[in-house]
């Protein structure tokens, strides 16, 4: 079961990346930090938790924000420079579905897309190299990435308090 595969990451507090790495390695190391915090807003959430739109009438939840950085990974990264068949398989609808019956599935998509997206970047020659989907270099991409994931932690951290109805460190 995907749920128990997340509740079994260590999700404590990471330290910033250091300024001092390579630019790749820096920038690839925002993009891991990133989705560590984004990952941390799901924690202590039931699947329950995960779905409810717990900010009326925002129609978002946690799990909306899950299956739209699905669809971010695979446009920015493993479609996006990897190339070969974009498939974008929440459509336009990407925050406001997911269910109590999909929380696996969306947990499962999510999960193995960050991997093809970690294994495309590591084939990248060079932080220029230019991706075959989407044209943009690798450089750009991670930036992209880590803004997309700093955005969508923020909301998910509020969308988490509201739905456990307190606010927890």
């Amino acid at each position: 079961m995907t749920f128990q595969r997340l509740q079994a990451l260590d999700l404590s507090r990471w330290e910033e990346p250091e300024p001092t790495l390579e630019r790749r390695e820096f920038l690839e190391q925002w993009l891991r930090y990133q989705r560590h915090e984004f990952l941390r807003k799901l924690r202590d959430l039931t699947p329950e938790g995960l779905v409810i739109w717990s900010i009326p009438p925002v129609e978002l939840s946690v799990l909306g924000l899950v299956r739209h950085m699905t669809q971010m990974e695979h446009g920015g990264l493993s479609w996006g420079l990897g190339g070969g068949e974009q498939d974008f398989i929440y459509g336009e609808d990407d925050y406001a579905g997911g269910s109590l019956e999909t929380v696996d599935d969306d947990l499962r998509i999510y999960l193995d897309e960050v991997a093809k997206s970690d294994q495309v970047v590591a084939a990248m020659p060079s932080i220029d190299s230019v991706g075959l989907g989407n044209g943009r270099p690798l450089g750009a991409a991670l930036v992209k990435m880590v803004d997309e994931y700093a955005i969508h932690a923020g909301q998910a951290h509020m969308l988490r308090f509201a739905a456990l109805g307190r606010i927890m460190r």
